[in-house]
């Protein structure tokens, strides 16, 4: 570094009101289209006196349980914890980077005793006393607006960090209304194997009866006992699928899965309609796209400091204090010492180094710039993907029912004519197994639904 001398302070003032060194930032540019669409379909922002206002998106499927469950976790959950947690990092390391605004001022104060020899006529052993009390002042005017620069990153960067928080817990409270409506479904299933159960019962009991009377063979009597065994098979197995959904439920709100307990549901309700927004409110709404551009306009910045360190700085520097060799002189006028100075310094043998940190910080850029672009885009693709699903779910339930409903009339039409004896009990079998089939499908196409109107709820943001 060359130090170079500067006679007075006036130019250090005009100097630090120079623009900052590097580019502004600028959101990273996109072509995006005017809306989504699904067969044809426009799916815009509606009016604000249109949408509902709840507290929060869960509140939407009226659930009292889910509203709980989603409450608890994001109270207690440890991922969102360690979110905020950061976040606090994030608020204090930028609170730490605006004090380079202000001067550096040390204070102390030393004591010390040196013996030394004289040479010469007249030498001898001395010993000497110094007291001192020093107050340093340094400043380095911020001339080509590094600190600025490094200010706006470390903004960015918390603002980014409190964006990742709010993304967690939009999350979370996904995998919680996700697993509430799945562990639903089992519920839901469960009630339809229970009925299974009790209708094949009546039904062996029934053939039991027959059996005993000579009207039908051992054979009916064992189909029955065999349908009987499986179901009871089912419902057992998803009494595991169930505990393992209620511990998820429990880590989720932040509680140990031992001892957790979920109330029994068995109703699917029907889904609520999610507000849609265009692409640009797509941008504003997720916390996650918001995090991303904020880590654009970080790098951003450290381009800025990275070009600042190419041009010399400027310091004042400062000192004052008493300076004794006795200790009940020590703040008396006489001891008081000061000296005042101003200094730049440029770099010369490093700037290889700092051209590579820069081209080093640009490459940064572009990364968060691709990153921004790509979680844009895998946002718009979520929604296309619920909004689809949506669509064909819909359509999925509406041919379902139906299916239902013919299978449950055929199995009622087979026991009948097995009653009246024109069709063997295989047949009532086969058509009772259709029926349960059919009710479980149903069930769970409801299910998904759910689960689909929660990923919509999560890929616009979670607000409106």
């Amino acid at each position: 570094m060359i130090m170079l001398r500067v006679s007075g302070c006036a130019l250090f003032g005009v100097l630090a009101a120079c623009a900052p060194v590097g580019p502004d930032y600028e959101v990273p540019s996109m072509e995006l289209p005017a809306s989504f669409s699904q067969d044809g379909v426009k799916w815009r922002r509606q009016s604000p006196d249109s949408l509902p206002v709840p507290r929060a998106w869960w509140e939407l499927f009226g659930d009292r349980g889910l509203n709980e469950l989603v409450g608890r976790s994001l109270e207690k959950n440890q991922e969102i914890a360690a979110a905020a947690a950061r976040l606090q990092q994030a608020r204090e390391i930028s609170s730490a980077t605006r004090s380079f605004y202000f001067p550096a001022v040390d204070a102390g104060i030393a004591a010390e005793r040196t013996k030394f020899r004289f040479r010469g006529p007249g030498g001898g052993p001395s010993t000497l006393n110094n007291f001192t009390v020093p107050l340093d002042f340094r400043y380095e005017i911020d001339v080509w607006g590094k600190v600025r620069r490094q200010v706006e990153a470390a903004t960015a960067t918390e603002k980014s960090t409190e964006e990742l928080l709010n993304a967690v817990r939009l999350s979370i409270a996904g995998d919680v209304a996700q697993t509430y409506w799945a562990l639903r479904a089992v519920d839901a299933d469960r009630a339809v194997l229970a009925r299974t159960v009790e209708i094949r019962r009546r039904a062996l009991d029934l053939l039991g009866k027959r059996r005993d009377a000579g009207s039908i063979s051992g054979l009916d009597f064992a189909r029955a006992e065999t349908e009987v065994a499986t179901a009871e098979a089912d419902r057992i197995r998803l009494d595991q699928s169930r505990a393992e959904l209620v511990n998820a439920l429990a880590v989720l709100t932040g509680s140990a899965a031992s001892g957790s307990r979920v109330a029994e549901k068995t109703d699917l309700p029907k889904p609520p309609s999610i507000p849609v927004s265009v692409p640009s409110g797509l941008l504003r709404q997720r916390p996650d796209i918001r995090a991303a551009e904020r880590n654009v306009a970080a790098a951003n910045a450290e381009i800025g400091v990275a070009t600042a360190a190419f041009f010399p700085e400027f310091v004042i520097d400062a000192s004052t204090g008493f300076d004794t060799t006795v200790a009940s002189s020590l703040f008396n006028a006489s001891a008081l010492v000061w000296s005042l100075g101003a200094s730049a310094m440029t770099p010369v043998s490093s700037l290889r180094y700092l051209a590579a940190q820069r081209r080093a910080v640009i490459a940064a850029h572009e990364v968060a710039s691709a990153e921004y672009r790509q979680t844009v885009l895998e946002s718009i693709r979520e929604v296309e993907d619920a909004l689809q699903a949506t669509v064909i779910l819909k359509q999925r339930q509406a041919a379902q029912d139906q299916a239902l409903a013919a299978a449950r009339k055929t199995f009622d039409l087979s026991v009948k004519r097995f009653n009246q004896g024109l069709v063997s009990f295989l047949d009532v079998v086969d058509a009772e197994r259709t029926r349960l089939d059919a009710e479980r499908a149903a069930n769970a196409i409801r299910a998904e639904r759910l689960a689909i109107a929660v990923s919509l709820a999560k890929a616009v943001g979670g607000e409106w």
